[in-house]
């Protein structure tokens, strides 16, 4: 008595028992006759048959149950789902695809040259400039002129420390037409010039009657009538009083302003929220803001609650996550972050925000240089000042302020400006930079201003102011 070798059961004689025997011959059989008569349902027995190598046996009916999934799979070991109705079904297909593929290519072009376009021609930034009578125009980043108008112009030109507090973006912003007004002068001999507002179609938005008038932020504009400070809207409407000595513009919705010697911050509706008792007051940048009280610098949140209980003898603005700070051991300065912990010791003589990952520091007097906020020097102090990287590009000065080159972050030139001892970042692909004049008693002019792009090529150039 032996044991049937594919199912187990008793068997006096023999492999196999005589059903399993007959389950070979049955499935033997219907193999045989598949090879040379196929019908759509071949695939059936091929099925099955792969299961029952790696499962227990089961019966064939059972296993024709799943006929109908296992025709569309498309394995390339079956030979019978390569025929002449798949391949045709196939052929027909692909015609569409292709012709769907082009299509998107083509309108992804189309796309990107209207963006182009768009940035070219558009009006939502553009850059103040005059023509030969001393009257404002704009140009788009071609160069070219969009906008004439027959105003005077006194552009923004912020000062060196209160640029480094601002940033950028807050500068460029200010410099040129990114809004819906613009300040613009009307002079007068007898009584000083008066400012109003033109808007893109050259034509007062805001009529002429400020003594000083800066561009908008935020909706609101500082400007400055009777000798006192307020803030109009962009309907002209003083929703500020000018009741204030002093003013900075809004930021991040709110504005330091000064009453009796001492400075605090107002919000856009003209509310006192933080209330006036410092010496010093800066804008806020990321929700954090330098204050000096009792020479002593330490920053504040909106609430006017002290971020650290640390206080330093000197600091600048907190920027993506630094702050400059001036330590007592060696009057250097370092960065700390806002819960005060040292991130790269002190060091420098003087230190500035960052931005974009970069740094100006001054490990010596007139000897700047440029950090990354792993606290490594990346570009060698070797100039007097270096301003911001703007796109990988910042400006940078030597010999007494008489040479400006552009650099990269790796300190290598990209090109040189005859400067005038000013200098500021790129917005929106240009940057504005000055020319001395070589004859100014013939041509009664000091200097010129210069639009560049970002290989140094002059794109627009007209008289100063």
């Amino acid at each position: 008595m032996g044991e049937c070798k594919r199912c187990g059961s008793p068997i006096e004689a023999g492999d196999i028992c005589e059903n399993c025997k007959e389950e070979q011959d049955y499935i033997q059989r219907k193999n045989e006759e598949s090879m040379f008569d196929y019908e759509p349902e071949q695939p059936t027995y091929e099925t099955p048959k792969r299961k029952r190598e790696m499962e227990e046996p089961e019966p064939v009916e059972e296993a024709s149950v799943t006929q109908p999934e296992r025709v569309e799979q498309t394995e390339p070991e079956d030979p019978f789902l390569f025929g002449e109705k798949t391949e045709s079904k196939s052929k027909e297909f692909k015609r569409p695809k292709v012709r769907w593929v082009v299509s998107g290519l083509l309108l992804i072009v189309l796309g990107a040259a209207f963006l182009i376009y768009m940035q070219i021609t558009s009006k939502d930034t553009l850059y103040f400039t005059m023509d030969e009578e001393g009257q404002l125009q704009f140009m788009n980043r071609a160069g070219k002129i969009v906008l004439e108008t027959d105003r005077e112009i006194q552009p923004t030109f912020p000062y060196e420390e209160d640029a480094k507090d601002l940033g950028p973006e807050h500068i460029g912003k200010g410099m040129q037409f990114t809004g819906e007004l613009y300040p613009a002068r009307v002079p007068s001999m007898e009584e000083g010039p008066t400012f109003g507002y033109i808007n893109k179609e050259g034509e007062w938005g805001i009529e002429p009657s400020f003594q000083q008038a800066l561009p908008f932020y935020e909706g609101r504009a500082l400007v400055i009538k009777d000798g006192l400070r307020g803030f109009i809207n962009v309907e002209g409407e003083m929703v500020i009083p000018a009741d204030y000595h002093n003013a900075k513009d809004f930021k991040e919705g709110y504005a330091p302003v000064m009453v009796e010697g001492y400075w605090g911050y107002v919000n856009k509706d003209g509310d006192m929220v933080i209330e006036p008792s410092y010496e010093e007051a800066y804008h806020f940048n990321g929700g954090v803001a330098l204050v000096k009280k009792d020479r002593r610098a330490y920053f504040i949140d909106t609430e006017g609650k002290k971020i650290m209980e640390k206080t330093f003898p000197d600091a600048r603005a907190f920027s993506e996550g630094l702050a400059p700070v001036r330590f007592e051991e060696g009057w250097s300065f370092g960065y700390v972050d806002e819960d005060g912990n040292t991130k790269i010791k002190p060091q420098f003589v003087n230190a500035y925000p960052f931005h974009d990952g970069y740094a100006t520091v001054c490990p010596e007097e007139n000897k700047c240089g440029v950090i990354n906020k792993g606290g490594h020097m990346v570009v060698e102090p070797e100039f007097e000042s270096i301003g911001w990287f703007v796109d990988g590009l910042a400006f940078a000065f030597t010999n007494d302020r008489q040479r400006m080159v552009y650099i990269n972050t790796k300190g290598e030139t990209q090109f040189e400006v005859d400067a005038m001892g000013q200098g500021f970042p790129y917005y929106n692909g240009l940057v504005l930079t000055i020319k001395a004049n070589e004859n100014p008693e013939e041509d009664q002019n000091r200097f010129f201003f210069q639009y560049r792009n970002k290989n140094g090529e002059v794109v627009h150039e007209f008289d100063g102011l």
